[in-house]
C-alpha cells in the first residue's frame, strides 16, 4: 500500500504540492490524505482550488462536503483530503499520517517539529531551510544518504536546490576554485503593495552552499540576492572559477550529456534563446539555462537561468516520493 501524508500549512508551496502531486498520483509513493493551515478555512482553500491563476486545476472537478475536499481526476480515479483548520498543537491527525509534510514555513526549527512524530508518523519533511534539522537532503544531491535515524528533515530552499546539484556537477567535471551568485527573486502577489523597490537580503543558499559542498567555503562563495516588487518566475546568474580548462563546445557537450543522460537529468534544461521568465511557470525543472547567454571567459563559467522559485515543489516532490519507496 501507499504511504500517507498530511500537509501543514496551505499557502503557495502547499497548493503547488498538492498540484504536483495530484498530476503524478497515479505513479506516486504516497497519497496526500490530510491538509491543515492555521488561518485558511476549508471554504477559503475551496476557493484557492478553483480561482488561483497560477496554480490551475482546471482539468479536475473540485467539491468540498464539510471539511472534505473531494478531487476527481479526469480518468475518473478520485482523492478524499480532509482539510482542517487548526492550531498546530490541535491538528486532529498528528500521528495518523506516515509522513508529516510541514509547509507552513512557521515551525523551522528542530524543537518546533518534534510533537509531529508520533505514533505511526515517523518522518517531518519541512519545506525550508532548517540550520537544526537531523539532515538537509537535496534530491539529486545527497538524497540517497538518508539515514533511519533521521526523524525531522530539510529538503533546503529554492535556490540551494537550483544551486547545489549543478554546483556539484561543474566541480566533479572541472574543479571549482570559487563561485558566486546571482538571485533576482520574486516575492508572492499578495506583498506586492507592501514593497515597492528593491531589497537587498540574506539568502538561506549563502550559508547552506558551503554546508553541503565540500568545494565551496566562506572564502570563495558569493551570493547577491535582491529581491523585486514583482511575483513572476524568478532569474539566476551563475559564476564558476575552474582549475581545468574548458572551451564553450566541450562545455555545452558536457553540460547536454549531463542534462539528457547524466547527473542533472530532470533537474535542469537549456533553452537556445531567452524567451522571457513567464514560460517558466510551473516549470518541472530546478533551472533552466539560456544557451546564448552562456559565456566561456578563460577559466570561467557564466550562465543565465530562470526557476520557478515558487514551484521548488517539484524536488521537495522527488525526496518525498523516493523516501516513500524505500
Amino acid at each position: 500500500m501507499k504511504k500517507t501524508a498530511g500537509i501543514n500549512g496551505f499557502g503557495r508551496f502547499g497548493l503547488h504540492l498538492l498540484k504536483y502531486w495530484l498530476d503524478r498520483a497515479s505513479s506516486s509513493n504516497f497519497n496526500i490524505v490530510y491538509i491543515n493551515d492555521d488561518t485558511i478555512t476549508a471554504d477559503q482553500a475551496f476557493d484557492m482550488l478553483n480561482n488561483d491563476n497560477k496554480v490551475l486545476f482546471s482539468k479536475y472537478h473540485i467539491t468540498k462536503l464539510g471539511n472534505h475536499i473531494k478531487i476527481v481526476e479526469p480518468n475518473g480515479s478520485f482523492h478524499e483530503i480532509e482539510f482542517t483548520n487548526l492550531q498546530k498543537d490541535k491538528i486532529s491527525w498528528i500521528g495518523v499520517p506516515d509522513y508529516f509534510f510541514e509547509c507552513s514555513g512557521k515551525n523551522t526549527l528542530k524543537k518546533d517539529c518534534q510533537e509531529f512524530i508520533k505514533e505511526k508518523t515517523k518522518l517531518v519533511l519541512i519545506s525550508a531551510t532548517s540550520w537544526d534539522a537531523d539532515g538537509t537532503y537535496v534530491y539529486g544531491f545527497n538524497h540517497q544518504d538518508l539515514s533511519n535515524e533521521d526523524k525531522i528533515i530539510s529538503y533546503g530552499s529554492c535556490t540551494v536546490n537550483a544551486y547545489v546539484p549543478f554546483a556539484n556537477f561543474i566541480d566533479k567535471t572541472y574543479s571549482i576554485i570559487d563561485s558566486d551568485v546571482s538571485v533576482i527573486h520574486d516575492i508572492q502577489e499578495y506583498k506586492l503593495q507592501q514593497q515597492n523597490t528593491l531589497t537587498r537580503k540574506f539568502c538561506t543558499l549563502e550559508k547552506s552552499g558551503p554546508y553541503l559542498l565540500d568545494c565551496i567555503n566562506k572564502n570563495n562563495f558569493v551570493v547577491n540576492y535582491t529581491v523585486i516588487p514583482y511575483s513572476g518566475v524568478s532569474m539566476i546568474d551563475f559564476r564558476f572559477k575552474v582549475s581545468q580548462e574548458v572551451n564553450y563546445d566541450k562545455f555545452i557537450l558536457d553540460l547536454n550529456h549531463a542534462i539528457c543522460e547524466g547527473s542533472l537529468k530532470n533537474l535542469y534544461d537549456i533553452d537556445e534563446v531567452d524567451n522571457g521568465p513567464e514560460i517558466y511557470n510551473c516549470s518541472t525543472y530546478s533551472s533552466v539555462f539560456i544557451k546564448k547567454n552562456i559565456r566561456i571567459l578563460d577559466n570561467q563559467i557564466y550562465l543565465q537561468a530562470y526557476f520557478d522559485n515558487e514551484n521548488s515543489v517539484n524536488r521537495y516532490y522527488d525526496l518525498c516520493n523516493y523516501i516513500s519507496s524505500r
